[in-house]
């Protein structure tokens, strides 16, 4: 965890910083100044909260957080392999520009989308709705992306329909899961707003 920076502080509740503006912890909402003994309570209510069965069951979002944390591994593993293939540029002595700044885009894409879709697979787990928007646009990504390196770097290894139906059948289907995983929670948040309403008449 980073440290404060200028006049941030950080929460006696999560420990985490805050803006300076911020009146309350944006991953908690525990408000500024609180003490050492309602931090202690508000931890426990946090930990009580987690401990209550949630409205969309672990095993239903098992397959979106397991892919896209699979997907986050094999993205910076791959740009880590390019980082390689542009080591072996340089010791070739490519003079065209292009296949250095080509090689660069790439493994930094991967990197960024892996880094993403670890903290995608992160807020699945906590059924936050941003990551499975992101997760959604990930895939899509991921999609015209598989299509776009295989026909740069690897033109003849497969037939351009193999390619295509290959890419939308493994990144197409984590976009699926995404899409089934929000809908999922958007409806149980629902459902279970309208009992809160109920109980509340």
């Amino acid at each position: 965890m980073r440290g404060p920076t200028g006049e941030e502080w950080i929460c006696r509740v999560c420990w985490k910083p805050n803006r300076a503006q911020d009146a309350s912890c944006y991953k908690c909402r525990s408000p500024r100044g609180v003490t050492p003994e309602e931090a202690a309570e508000a931890a426990k209510d946090i930990e009580a909260r987690r401990a209550l069965p949630e409205p969309v069951p672990d095993w239903v979002l098992a397959l979106p957080v397991a892919i896209f944390r699979s997907y986050g591994r094999v993205w910076v593993r791959g740009a880590i392999g390019l980082l390689g293939v542009l080591a072996l540029e340089l010791f070739a002595a490519v003079t065209d520009l292009d296949w250095y700044v080509l090689t660069v885009g790439f493994a930094a894409g991967l990197l960024v989308a892996g880094l993403l879709a670890a903290e995608v697979s992160e807020g699945m787990r906590n059924r936050e709705v941003w990551s499975f928007v992101v997760g959604i646009a990930l895939s899509v990504v991921a999609v015209i992306g598989s299509i776009t390196s295989f026909s740069i770097f690897a033109p003849d290894l497969l037939s351009p329909n193999a390619i295509r139906w290959g890419s939308v059948v493994v990144f197409g289907g984590a976009g699926v899961a995404a899409v089934t995983g929000l809908a999922l929670v958007l409806t149980r948040r629902d459902t279970s707003g309208a009992d809160a309403r109920i109980d509340a008449d």
